[in-house]
């Protein structure tokens, strides 16, 4: 018996007995049938538009009224949601329909034919963005992996090989900052798998590149994760954070045959910068309560926000899906970082300056300026606490 067979959806809230479901997907695929050659050229363009096309029921006596007042909500609302009861709720848009009727107990068959719609990504505009500058990292690097797959595929065994060597340095130097770490033993194993797992892809770069791609950013991400959870340094020019920084931004090579190796320098060098976690964490920097001097978090978030441009400036010497694509994510990742950026410069920026010909103590000038001494400091870290001369920067305590 039909009734048996149908069970129940809802589109928009309304109410459907569904009695049968199909989907239909695929490839976009542009075929060339090249003169002379046994083997057309074909390229994926993509994937086709996913149609859902489902079988509704109506009967009684108010069947056709129903099915009329369901067309015509599907007409005026074309895109929603539906509930089904095994695929879960889909987000679609009305395509096409075609109707049966029949006088038998009034059953009135509906196809209704739908077209999975796309969630297109939104960049946020608001200073409280919600993604953090290390998912945003993470959304590039597949973003980029796309490309990656693409540039691999139309190289020649010469750039293969030299992306090759590009990748095996730069695992080189994720050992060798692993290496430098004081983590527990069982951390550092941990690393060390993951670099071996690393090292063991690369050889399939030319036939896998995209899983090679992933297991790379999981191998960063390993990495990044315990230079971050490192205790701090006290003196700046010995931590290792900023140092894998700049191992990872000193490997950059504007003549990789993949733009994907430079990019993912850049996102490795993003997730191994403690500041940028801390910072995203604060409505506003402190320059008392910051850990290090603020002219040194400004020079590393300005050396990120360089190469991120340049990046940037790379992306857009071609114009495809896939470099628009990568575009607007990197413009996101340099507002992140950008913003960070800001801030410090912000909460570090002297209100006014004075001048010393000769040296004064931080505590006798703060007691004649009605200063805060850890301030005057703070503001001053090139200059010795108790020598305080020439041009000395000042700001008043909120």
């Amino acid at each position: 018996m039909w009734e048996k067979q149908y069970e129940q959806g809802r589109w928009n809230g309304l109410a459907l007995n569904i009695l049968s479901t199909s989907l239909d997907g695929g490839k976009r695929l542009q075929v060339s049938d090249i003169p002379y050659a046994d083997l057309p050229d074909i390229k994926v363009m993509g994937s086709k538009a996913n149609n859902v096309e489902i079988d509704v029921v109506l009967v009684g006596s108010a069947s056709l009224v129903e099915a009329n007042a369901l067309l015509d909500n599907l007409n005026t609302f074309p895109r929603g949601e539906l509930e089904h009861p095994w695929l879960g709720e889909l987000s679609l848009a009305f395509d096409a329909y075609s109707q049966k009727i029949s006088t038998k107990r009034g059953l009135v068959t509906l196809s209704l034919k739908f077209v999975r719609d796309a969630k297109k990504p939104t960049l946020s505009i608001t200073d409280n963005a919600s993604t953090s500058s290390l998912e945003q990292a993470d959304v590039v690097e597949a973003v980029s992996s796309v490309e990656f797959a693409s540039d691999v595929e139309n190289m020649s065994i010469a750039e293969t090989n030299t992306l090759q060597s590009d990748f095996t340095h730069l695992i080189g130097e994720l050992t060798g900052i692993a290496s430098r770490l004081s983590i527990p033993s069982q951390m550092l194993t941990a690393i060390n798998q993951e670099i071996n797992r690393a090292l063991m892809a690369i050889s399939s770069i030319a036939n896998a590149p995209s899983q090679f791609a992933e297991q790379l950013s999981i191998t960063v991400d390993s990495v990044a994760s315990a230079v971050r959870s490192e205790s701090d340094s006290v003196n700046p020019a010995v931590d290792n954070s900023r140092a894998a920084q700049s191992s990872m931004l000193a490997l950059i090579d504007v003549n990789s045959p993949s733009a994907h190796y430079n990019i993912q320098l850049v996102t490795a060098a993003l997730k191994m910068n403690k500041d940028m976690d801390r910072l995203e964490q604060t409505s506003s920097f402190d320059v008392l309560t910051w850990s290090k001097p603020s002219s040194v978090t400004l020079h590393d978030l300005e050396s990120l926000t360089t190469e991120i441009d340049a990046r940037t400036n790379e992306v857009t010497s071609i114009s495809t899906l896939e470099s628009v694509a990568l575009f607007d994510v990197l413009i996101e990742l340099r507002k992140s970082v950008g913003t960070q950026y800001s801030k410090v410069k912000k909460g570090a920026k002297p209100q006014r300056y004075i001048e010393r010909p000769r040296s004064i103590p931080v505590l006798t000038l703060a007691q004649q300026e009605g200063n805060s001494a850890a301030l005057i400091e703070a503001l001053n870290p090139l200059q010795h606490p108790l020598f305080l001369s020439g041009t000395i920067a000042m700001r008043e305590i909120r």
